[in-house]
């Protein structure tokens, strides 16, 4: 974990659809060490299993393989998979299907056509013939299917996440605004709030998906669903459009899903894996994820070090070729931040700094993409970790201040305590008065670092 981190991790995902709550809590500590040990925030992002519908477990868990033209049944009863037949985790099946619906196994590595339907049963025939094991996701295109947004082992495991700590939560398969609801009620009753992501990985979502920026904390394109329940053709566009709304409402966009998927048996991504992690982050993603790369791969640390470098590059040589946010800001925080972001660079400004509670103003700042620098101050540390998803923003926990010249006195310490900053060196100070109100951004202050401040204590 700790060469993990070292490498460049800033989030750690947990994924709810697979292992036990008690080994998870046990990789989440060593998150967290890892995250001490470094000195830098590392966001723990507890993902919920969802509606996925899934295949049940096979005889002695071994793979089966389905030839074409063979009849095979999936049946909502429990029972032990075989070549013939193999169980599900969605109960309501037979109700959704219809013969003639085409059911796609294993993000479509396997396809069948239905052909009959009992109470039961869902009788089907291979079309694309494969292997299939435990636990296979089973996609429906075009199929309205009628599942919970949160099933009851989403309720357990959000509930948990929210007591462990987690930082941010990421809903599965949202379809409609609708869905964060349920996520909300139970966060107010355990009195724990946190950013919640919203996975863009149904046609659905990609119908709603103004709504769904508007109403979550963020979110994730998830292309391995979302490539099989619409034609994969269209999700490089549908990618954009998502990194573009999510900008404008300065909400963190994750890109994921087979971004360096050959490093699961290779050392070294294709020259194709590369150009679409460089891209996600030219088209303005703020994050792009690895999953099997690390989770079961052969070469998880090389591959989190290959992104990294991949990414530094692309910021370095090309952060001019980054997609210009495609609108002016319509709120007063987003005008405070551009005008801060502006004089800035009007003044060759060494750093951009805020002072933040929720982190909203850092996140405001972050997606113009500015060349100056920015740090995110802030007495908690669950901002901190929250920020770790955002481009761009190096963070700093520190004490709660009182008065607008205390924060100037802060920075000017840490800046010239860290070598950061030289004196004379100037920096734009974006923050709200009275310090510690969050949404209240109403000044801009440039500072020179080393100039005397006298604050009330």
């Amino acid at each position: 974990m700790q060469a993990l981190v070292d490498a460049g991790m800033n989030v750690a995902r947990i994924n709810r659809s697979h292992g036990r709550a008690e080994d998870q809590e046990e990789v989440i500590a060593r998150v967290r060490a890892a995250a001490e040990a470094s000195g830098r925030p590392v966001a723990v992002l507890v993902d919920l299993q969802g509606p996925k519908i899934r295949l049940g477990t096979f005889v002695n868990d071994q793979k089966v393989m389905l030839n074409k033209g063979d009849e095979f049944t999936i049946t909502t009863e429990d029972v032990l998979g075989t070549v013939k037949r193999a169980s599900t985790t969605f109960k309501g099946l037979p109700g959704d299907c219809r013969p003639g619906d085409r059911l796609l196994i294993d993000d479509g590595n396997v396809a069948v056509r239905v052909v009959a339907v009992t109470d039961t049963d869902v009788v089907t025939k291979v079309e694309v013939p494969g292997y299939v094991s435990n636990h296979k996701g089973l996609n429906l295109p075009g199929v309205a299917v009628s599942v919970p947004a949160l099933s009851e082992k989403d309720r357990e495991d959000l509930r948990w996440g929210l007591r462990i700590g987690a930082d941010l939560i990421a809903l599965s398969f949202v379809r409609s605004a609708e869905d964060i609801k349920d996520v909300h009620q139970i966060m107010d009753e355990e009195g724990i709030h946190v950013p919640v992501i919203a996975k863009i990985e149904k046609p659905q979502a990609v119908e709603n998906l103004f709504d769904i920026v508007s109403a979550f904390d963020g979110i994730m394109v998830a292309r391995g669903d979302l490539g099989v329940e619409m034609p994969l053709e269209a999700v490089p566009l549908v990618q954009k459009r998502a990194i573009e709304l999510a900008r404008r409402q300065a909400k963190p966009v994750i890109v994921a899903t087979q971004v360096l998927e050959s490093m699961i048996q290779n050392p070294r991504p294709t020259r194709a894996e590369a150009s679409d992690c460089a891209n996600a982050i030219l088209d303005g993603a703020d994050a792009v994820m690895l999953s099997g790369e690390t989770s079961v791969g052969a070469y998880p640390i090389e591959a989190v070090r290959t992104m990294a470098r991949i990414i530094e590059n692309v910021e370095e040589n090309g952060g001019e070729r980054i997609a210009p946010l495609g609108s002016y800001p319509q709120t007063r925080g987003g005008a405070m931040t551009r005008a801060a972001a502006d004089m800035g660079e009007q003044l060759d400004a060494t750093y951009l700094v805020t002072f933040t509670q929720s982190g909203d103003t850092a996140r405001r700042l972050s997606r113009l993409r500015s060349p100056i620098p920015l740090l995110a101050f802030t007495p908690l540390r669950t901002t901190r970790n929250q920020l770790a998803v955002s481009w761009g923003v190096t963070t700093y926990e520190v004490p709660s201040v009182h008065h607008t010249d205390e924060m100037v006195a802060q920075v000017d310490e840490l800046l010239q305590a860290k070598h950061l900053a030289s004196p004379g060196d100037e920096v734009i100070i974006v923050a709200g008065m009275p310090p510690g109100t969050p949404g209240s951004t109403n000044s801009i202050r440039v500072h020179t670092v080393g100039e005397t401040v006298d604050y009330m204590a």
